[in-house]
């Protein structure tokens, strides 16, 4: 849910970039040229800003994935690790027969 939400905001800010900065991003600025259009159309330049969305959306979300997926395994990798342990000084309390 978190990643879905990450995407989408990312893809929303890009894309509004793109369409505000007449800076051209790659790879938005070679799809008009693969597919033949005009540099001049006004969807050209609609269309280059959502192929750059989804991509560093894609990309951002990809990163997003990976560094929650490490640190939830970090984080159970130190939970199993002191499991069994009393919470004083990490010391098992000693019998008395």
């Amino acid at each position: 849910m978190r990643g879905g939400a990450v995407f989408l905001s990312f893809f929303i800010l890009f894309t509004l970039a793109s369409i505000a900065v007449p800076v051209p991003l790659f790879p938005g600025n070679m799809f008009p040229a693969w597919f033949g259009l005009a540099a001049s159309d006004t969807y050209t330049s609609l269309f280059s800003a959502v192929v750059n969305g989804i991509t560093y959306g894609m990309i951002i979300w990809l990163v997003f994935i990976l560094a929650t997926r490490r640190l939830d395994e970090s984080g159970v990798a130190g939970y199993e690790k002191g499991k069994g342990r009393n919470q004083r000084n990490n010391k098992r309390r000693a019998v008395k027969h």
